[in-house]
């Protein structure tokens, strides 16, 4: 029997929709970096999206690092064939929003009127605007927290961090969690693990009173040679240099802090929510998260990654259904249950998928506490070269062992000065 056209399409939505069968296009491209964790939420999103929406094929592309995944990006966003969705942090998006490459999500996800702005923190909401537009849709809205080894505080008779200790208790902490145990007279225990990069230092410059930079939407240069700026370089600096509570850079090469704090060898480490997902599988370790020590003000800084999608991407209306999913509080529940995130959809971050009680940290609400005291640096188009040069010279001028000949902001501008005057 001839089956018209028309009945023949008929078939084949009822095949789509009763039985969940695949159409015959190419698959919806959802580039991710991330550890096994997150790979394992990504997948378990993807199931549940294609079961909502049987037409369509997802294929998640992980990618080993943060450095094959700007490369990539990098090369296939301008003429290539990029992903049509892809994560990215909000220090590196810039160079691609500035190029027009990127399809921007806002206006379009607020007329299929499934996305409301007001619905989402605004700090990770303002980190995607570029020229008044959101360009990419925010996923998380992370900070910098502290990271602490109940057990190891306890062993110190030290009190546990409170909602709003000082430099100074932060210090006499990290001094006394400092400990040689078997009598060598070097360190087996730190009391802190800091990564000395600009990302992390910023909080305590801003805790200061000081600023990373002369202006957040037009930085013109660093502004780290200002007399605020200095406390906070010079205590910072003194946590290897004078009170020896990290590990020198020969143990860092040879352990990763976070290695290192998971198996007790550090009573404190810095880090964003991300970190969670990978304590929630050591489970003989008895940690808990405080807010950063506090200054002249409190301050940390805003960790956020968003979805961006391709504007080369032939599969837009597929690539908005599956943003709708993974944005409302069904598919941000899955992602927040992975522990890696603090949901940027303000529902989600209030509910029991990130508040679980049965799930550590038994702090978690510190996180979202700390959205009032958010500041972030700069997403100009040339901000992740700035980072990717000034990191180096921070962590020589964290780790050297005799005083900096230039200041920190001296080195910095020499190194990164003309990044600052491109055009932008």
């Amino acid at each position: 029997m001839t089956r018209s056209p028309k009945t023949l399409a008929t078939l084949l939505c009822m095949c789509l929709a009763w039985s969940g069968c695949k159409s015959g296009g190419e698959p919806l491209r959802l580039q991710v970096f991330g550890d096994t964790p997150e790979l394992d939420a990504y997948k378990e999103l993807i199931a549940a999206f294609e079961a909502s929406a049987p037409d369509v094929n997802v294929e998640l592309i992980p990618v080993a690092s943060q450095k094959d995944h700007m490369a990539g990006l990098a090369a296939s966003l301008p003429d290539g064939d990029p992903p049509d969705l892809f994560l990215i942090n909000f220090r590196r998006y810039g160079q691609f929003a500035a190029q027009g490459v990127l399809e921007p999500l806002g206006p379009r996800l607020t007329e299929r009127g499934r996305f409301r702005e007001e619905d989402f923190y605004e700090p990770a909401i303002e980190a995607f605007r570029h020229d008044g537009t959101l360009v990419c849709a925010p996923r998380n809205v992370s900070s910098l927290v502290v990271y602490y080894n109940r057990a190891l505080f306890e062993e110190a008779g030290l009190p546990l961090p409170g909602p709003a200790w000082t430099w100074a208790e932060f210090l006499a902490a990290a001094k006394a969690l400092t400990r040689d145990t078997n009598g060598d007279g070097k360190p087996d225990v730190y009391g802190l693990g800091f990564e000395p990069t600009l990302i992390r230092l910023a909080p305590f410059v801003w805790q200061a009173g000081g600023d990373l930079v002369d202006d957040l939407h037009r930085p013109t240069r660093f502004t780290l040679d200002e007399p605020n700026a200095h406390e906070a370089l010079d205590f910072v600096r003194s946590w290897h240099a004078t009170h020896k509570v990290v590990p020198p850079r020969i143990e860092n090469e040879s352990e990763d802090l976070e290695s290192r704090f998971a198996r007790g060898g550090l009573g404190m480490i810095l880090s964003s929510r991300r970190y969670t997902a990978t304590l929630r599988t050591v489970p003989e370790l008895d940690w808990d998260v405080a807010p950063l020590p506090r200054h002249d003000k409190a301050a940390t800084v805003l960790h956020a990654d968003a979805y961006c999608m391709a504007k080369r991407s032939k599969l837009k209306d597929a690539a908005y259904r599956f943003l709708e999913f993974a944005l409302n509080p069904e598919g941000a529940g899955i992602i927040s249950r992975s522990g890696r995130i603090v949901p940027s959809r303000k529902t989600v971050a209030e509910g029991p998928d990130f508040l679980d009680p049965d799930a550590p940290p038994r702090s978690a609400r510190i996180f979202l506490d700390s959205i009032a005291n958010m500041r972030r640096p700069p997403s100009i188009a040339a901000w992740n070269e700035i980072e990717t040069r000034a990191d180096p010279v921070i962590e020589e001028w964290f780790f050297s062992a005799e005083p900096p000949s230039k200041s920190l902001g001296q080195s910095l501008g020499e190194a990164t000065q003309e990044l600052f005057e491109e055009p932008r």
